[in-house]
């Protein structure tokens, strides 16, 4: 496991499971930290070794729009590349964010980080269409 330092409230580890990238992310995601977000996130994507990425959202203590602008650039990257993404076990502040912004249509979100890498490492993880 890897571990990004901390920026400005914001901490990424990033590990393999199963042929699946997981990211744990903790802290703030908002304009502060998105570049950090993002370039963690991407990072991921671009590593052919991986089957999918998983975004561990349990620590996400807060999440504005830029947050959720680099969730859904990084989930149209994934798209672009045939990869997959899920976003697993959303705080209570960011599922109420998703919810807010329909993204729980969208995005693949699971209850827990375990469900969350299981769709991914499976051929022809379902998406859902876009609206």
């Amino acid at each position: 496991m890897s571990t990004a330092e901390p920026r400005e409230g914001l901490l990424l580890q990033h590990r393999q499971e199963n042929g699946v990238a997981v990211v744990t992310v903790t802290g703030d995601a908002d304009v502060a930290t998105c570049a950090a977000l993002r370039d963690g996130l991407l990072q991921e994507v671009a590593d052919e070794n991986s089957r999918g990425l998983v975004v561990n959202l349990a620590g996400v203590s807060f999440i504005d729009s830029t947050g959720i602008g680099v969730l859904v650039g990084v989930w149209r990257r994934t798209r672009a590349t045939d990869g997959s993404l899920a976003l697993a076990s959303p705080s209570r502040q960011a599922q109420s964010v998703l919810d807010a912004t329909g993204l729980t249509k969208v995005l693949s979100i699971y209850s827990t980080e375990e469900e969350a890498v299981q769709a991914c490492a499976q051929p022809g993880m379902p998406r859902p269409a876009p609206e």
